[in-house]
This record gives structure tokens, C-alpha cells and sequence, in this order.
């Protein structure tokens, strides 16, 4: 894996020259629901649990984000246009030799399976896909970062239909805090399960539950896939944030 200041560039099969770790800035908006932990197991890769919040129920995250630069910057990389995202992301674990609820953190690695990922953009379609496996498609996203929060809309992609998801993040009334963090991704490449470290830094806000003016629909079919539940059990909110994108590394299943 990439650390430090080590580069490594990459030629995208569209033309687009971009170096490892990749620069990022973008806003943001997001919500976690429970779903049924049963319907998330049926779709994680070998190798990967679902994270247990409560007996039976895991959780999933969806995230409306607008891409503000992507690659780019004074390190001579052709970098892309900034587009718009939509992530569904299942919290899992790998490795825990429980299930029991929250004790999977003793035992095992946290991060987040990417299981659908549509974007605005055909080169960053194959920036997701080539560099890390990413579950990228083209489809009709809008997300807009307004004076009172986060809007996503998604129509079309693998799922069809009109308003496939629709979420709306308020802002938050208290003034987001500064963090600085990394998470890590899963996903299937070649075969082979991949993990992708991200360091994340900005002024992020989140909170407990819903709020007025977060909301979020979601069509039946991805529901049903994973058993969503509707009612939020955290949102987030971040409209100046930077990350670092590593290079993945495959790991034992």
C-alpha cells in the first residue's frame, strides 16, 4: 500500500492521468440505517460479517457526495472534472470470530463494504473501477450543497426507476468540529478482497437519530435487497472535506 509521500500514477483507460494517493475535496451528506443483518450477510464477500449493532439487525450508510477536485492540484496529474456520487456502504468486519453485538470490535478489522456505487461521469466510472474495484455506474445523480444542507437524487442505475433514493441532510445548527481520521473500504477486485485506507480531514458534523428536515427515500427493491430500515440512526454533514486516497492492498480471506 501507498504511505507517505510515495507516488504512484496511473493512466485510466479514458486518457486521464492521476497520481496514488489521490487528492480529494468534496462536501458531503449522510445517513446510517439499521437493516436486517441476515439480507446484508447475503450480499458481503467471503471474508467479510456484517457489524451487529443489536441481535439480528447490522446497518447500512448512505452518502450523497459532491466532488469539488478530484486528483489535479500542483503535482503535475491530469486529475478529473469533479462529479457527483451516491454510496451505499455496508459497515462490516473481518476477521471477528463473534457476532455478538458490538463485540466484533474487540476481535476484528471495521470498515465499510462498497455495495453500489453510481456516479455522474464516465472517467470516474473507470477511475472507481480500475484503481480499486469500485461497484461505479453511470447514472442521474444531483447533489447539491444549499443553505439548508445536503440534497442527493438518484435515478436510474441498477436498481431503475424515477427516485430510486432521494436523501436530504440538514445543517446542522451547531458549528461542525474539525477531524481528522482514516477508514477503510472493502472491495472485490480480480478476484481478490481489497482494502483501501482513506484519511479524511475537515469540519464534520454529526449527530444522534433524525432531525428536522433529514430525510430519506429509498425504492422498494434496494430496500428489500437489504433490508433497510427508514428511521436514521446518525447523520453526518461536512461541506468543506479533504481526503487522501490510498492505493489498495489485497488481504487474506
Amino acid at each position: 500500500m501507498t504511505t507517505g509521500d510515495e507516488r504512484t500514477r496511473r493512466r485510466l483507460s479514458t486518457g486521464h492521468v492521476v497520481d496514488l494517493p489521490l487528492e480529494l475535496s468534496f462536501a458531503m451528506g449522510g445517513v446510517t440505517v439499521p437493516a436486517r443483518r441476515s439480507r446484508l450477510e447475503a450480499v458481503l464477500p467471503e471474508g467479510l460479517s456484517s457489524l451487529a449493532i443489536a441481535p439480528g439487525v447490522g446497518c447500512v450508510a448512505l452518502i450523497g457526495i459532491q466532488y469539488h477536485q478530484v486528483g489535479g492540484g500542483d503535482r503535475g496529474e491530469t486529475g478529473l472534472e469533479p462529479y457527483d456520487e451516491f454510496a451505499v456502504i455496508i459497515p462490516a468486519v473481518r476477521g471477528s470470530r463473534t457476532t455478538l453485538p458490538l463485540a466484533q470490535l474487540a476481535d476484528g478489522e471495521i470498515g465499510g463494504y462498497v455495495h453500489w456505487l453510481p456516479v455522474t461521469t464516465d472517467p470516474s466510472v473507470a477511475l472507481g473501477r480500475e484503481c480499486w474495484g469500485y461497484p461505479k455506474e453511470r447514472a442521474d445523480i444531483t447533489v447539491t450543497d444549499g443553505p439548508n444542507g445536503v440534497r442527493a437524487v438518484v435515478d436510474g442505475g441498477r436498481y431503475g426507476g424515477r427516485e430510486t433514493v432521494r436523501l436530504e441532510v440538514s445543517r446542522p445548527r451547531l458549528s461542525p468540529q474539525a477531524r481528522d481520521w482514516t477508514m477503510a473500504s472493502f472491495t472485490r477486485k480480480d478476484g481478490a478482497l481489497l482494502r483501501t485506507n482513506a484519511q479524511i480531514r475537515g469540519e464534520v458534523a454529526i449527530g444522534i437519530g433524525p432531525s428536522v428536515g433529514t430525510r430519506l427515500e429509498v425504492t422498494g427493491e434496494l430496500a428489500r435487497e437489504l433490508g433497510l430500515w427508514r428511521r436514521p440512526l446518525t447523520r453526518l454533514y461536512g461541506s468543506d472535506v479533504r481526503a487522501r486516497l490510498f492505493e489498495g492492498e489485497r488481504v487474506l480471506e
